[in-house]
């Protein structure tokens, strides 16, 4: 796919994962055999060891979405900081708040702002855009946060020059760019990893592990929901479809996500259905949208995501999760931070919670620095990602579709 935003995705010839590998040839297939990536580094992103002890230099893109999940964390990271901050990408025609490039650009106010964040301890360099940053500084990791459609662009820059990317969702709106990903981030050896952060809250994170360790027996279905309100308005660029992608994308990914972890089986087939009904004035974007998927072996999941919750309820958002299996069923009670399980054996108990050690930035890091495995997989990011660019295709032609 060029690299032209203002390009329409149209539904076609989707690339699997299985015809992926099979793009790599037959030299690369050989090289993965022996345990090597394509340019002679490890196939395993796990076995690329940080030094624990030296400095880990981050390096931010763009302001887009969950850049929080660093911010409130950093400081967990033994020796991390936020060495350099990049606003904009400078091969689009669009800067982040939808002013066209080419202008005057004012980079004194984005310096400030950075000045002024207490994670930035005065010594932040600031950027105009990601491609100068790339070229200046010496980084570790990105945190790679633009209009979403831009993410892949800047991931696989990265991966280029070697650095580990830690992007937010989605990583790309489609098949094309999600290869083009894919492959930089296999060929360069770095680990890419995705803001799934709701695997790590409390009640999810205890589902899969009692799931994992066989308190309902063989799962068998599983069932998400996000519900968000809408607000008072959305970014600019959800009036473009070929920028934002999709809700299934945006939103529903983050329960694809749950049923892709705890059902622990490939996704085969998806279908969907997605619309907007009370927001026309983002075309680009759906406010309702369901998804169903089949795993192999023959469990099913359905997923429901909408911007339809209504501005005075109690929070802005109402996620669920249930997962029923040949013994059991364990679920995510509500609005409320408890889960309940019931077995063939016992009937409805609360269970005790569990927390994952680390959050989404620390767990990353450490796994850099070959301290702990990460909670995502390497191959996590690009199955998910797949799996929801499929569901879109499937909403947008009534088809179901094979992955």
């Amino acid at each position: 796919m060029s690299d032209n935003s203002e390009k329409i995705i149209v539904p076609g010839s989707r690339l699997g994962r299985r015809r992926f590998i099979r793009t790599m040839g037959a030299g690369a297939a050989s090289l993965a055999a022996a345990g090597l990536g394509v340019f002679g580094r490890s196939a395993h992103a796990s076995d690329a060891v940080i030094d624990p002890s030296a400095p880990l230099r981050i390096g931010m893109i763009g302001t887009t979405g969950h850049t929080y999940m660093v911010f409130q964390t950093i400081d967990q990271v033994p020796g991390a900081s936020i060495t350099a901050y990049a606003f904009e990408d400078g091969s689009w025609q669009y800067n982040t708040d939808g002013s066209g490039r080419g202008g005057r650009y004012d980079l004194d106010s984005k310096r400030k702002w950075v000045q002024s964040q207490p994670w930035s301890r005065g010594g932040t360099k600031v950027y105009e855009t990601y491609q100068d940053m790339l070229g200046r500084e010496e980084l570790d990791i990105v945190v790679v946060a633009l209009p979403y459609a831009r993410n892949p662009f800047a991931g696989a820059a990265a991966a280029e020059r070697g650095i580990h990317i830690m992007s937010e969702k989605p990583v790309a709106v489609n098949d094309d760019d999600l290869t083009m990903l894919e492959t930089a981030v296999r060929q360069s050896g770095v680990r890419l990893t995705a803001m799934f952060s709701m695997r790590y809250p409390a009640p999810y994170y205890t589902i899969k592990q009692m799931v994992a360790a066989g308190a309902i027996g063989t799962p068998s279905m599983a069932r998400g929901q996000k519900s968000y309100r809408w607000g008072q308005e959305r970014p600019w660029f959800y009036r473009h479809r070929d920028i934002y992608g999709s809700t299934i994308l945006w939103v529903a990914i983050h329960a694809v996500d749950w049923l892709y972890w705890i059902m622990d089986k490939p996704v085969r087939r998806v279908s969907a259905f997605h619309g907007n009904t009370s927001h026309r004035d983002y075309p680009g974007a759906q406010d309702n949208a369901v998804v169903t998927l089949e795993f192999e072996g023959g469990g099913t999941g359905a997923v429901t995501a909408d911007y339809l919750r209504p501005s005075q309820a109690p929070s802005h958002g109402d996620d669920r999760l249930r997962v029923i299996g040949s013994e059991g069923v364990i679920e995510k009670k509500d609005l409320e931070e408890r889960v309940e399980l019931i077995t063939n054996a016992s009937g409805p108990r609360d269970v005790e919670l569990q927390s994952p050690p680390m959050a989404w930035l620390p767990d990353f890091c450490a796994s850099l620095r070959g301290q702990r495995e990460h909670m995502i997989s390497p191959e996590a990011p690009f199955e998910v990602t797949r799996i929801c660019i499929a569901a879109t295709e499937a909403a947008d032609t009534g088809r179901v579709v094979e992955l």
